[in-house]
């Protein structure tokens, strides 16, 4: 893949994370970005090297000046460079979580799905309280998915849900991708089927058993019939990573006059509201939800 073409994915990329991001903060960073994005980049980067030139390597400004040369390089290999010089040598810069989810992008555009891992997890463990932890589980999910493992996937998207309540956006594109793990789950363990067959083994046993048992010429005494498990509908509003935030889900959906039960399942707490008869009600129901409750309600088959 070509330096212009991962420097266009990267760009693109950033369209939607721009309002969690920060932004230059120096007035002549801001214009220089500015006059990269209207096409003269080379008189933005002889700006940008400018002032990089009169700033002692001391001075705060110092890592913006380098994260925004990135923002502006002609070239791949540029940009990686200067993101990484703002990753160590000023790891504890405000622009340091901002350098990884850039190069968490950069990563992935290339199918580097374990550097970007790497710089995932540096990004989960030395900035816990970063803003842009959501954003970077919309990177982290395509990445574990795309990397064939899942399990991460999934508990990226369930704590970038829980940090973006505020956020309607971004709840939507990880709700959106954190509907692959309800698949994943169902297809490895549906638990509703899994009962139901465990009940219907049971009663094939007990008639087996009793066929075989029976005194010769006496019919077989009649083996207890497996209870029918009855089917509803309900819609999953949220999957959350604390309780806290499972039951801010479910006060919004009781304020609608909705039943709501929480499911703690694998590590995550599991909203679903209402009780339908037929999947076509309980559907109906999940899009009035999506317009009442924002994020991205999805039906749900229980017995």
């Amino acid at each position: 893949m070509s330096a212009s073409r991962i420097a266009c994915l990267v760009a693109g990329a950033l369209a939607w994370a721009a309002a969690g991001a920060a932004a230059q903060t120096d007035p002549r960073l801001t214009d220089a970005v500015r006059v990269a994005q209207e096409g003269r980049g080379d008189s933005a980067r002889a700006a940008v090297q400018r002032l990089l030139a009169a700033t002692p390597p001391t001075d705060t400004l110092y890592p913006q000046i380098l994260y925004t040369q990135a923002m502006v390089a002609g070239s791949a290999g540029e940009m990686r460079r200067q993101l990484q010089r703002v990753t160590v040598e000023y790891a504890t810069s405000n622009w340091a979580d901002d350098a990884l989810l850039r190069l968490v992008q950069m990563d992935y555009a290339t199918r580097n799905y374990e550097g970007a891992a790497r710089n995932l997890e540096r990004l989960r463990l030395d900035f816990p309280s970063s803003p842009l932890l959501p954003q970077a589980a919309y990177w982290a999910a395509h990445n574990y998915f795309d990397s064939n493992n899942p399990a991460a996937a999934c508990r990226w998207l369930a704590d970038g849900m829980a940090q973006s309540r505020d956020d309607i956006e971004v709840q939507n594109r990880l709700g959106y991708l954190y509907q692959r793990c309800e698949l994943h789950a169902d297809s490895a363990a549906p638990a509703g089927a899994t009962d139901t067959t465990r009940a219907d083994t049971t009663a094939r046993t007990a008639a087996r058993t009793a066929a075989d048992t029976a005194p010769p010429g006496q019919p077989a005494p009649a083996a207890a019939a497996a209870p029918l498990a009855r089917t509803v509908y309900r819609v999953q509003i949220a999957a959350v990573a604390t309780q806290r935030a499972a039951d801010e889900a479910a006060r919004k959906a009781r304020g609608l006059g909705l039943t709501v039960v929480t499911i703690e399942e694998k590590g995550l707490y599991k909203v679903r509201a209402g009780e339908y008869p037929t999947r076509e009600a309980a559907q109906n129901a999940a899009a009035s939800l999506k317009t009442r409750l924002g994020g991205s309600p999805f039906v749900v088959e229980q017995p």
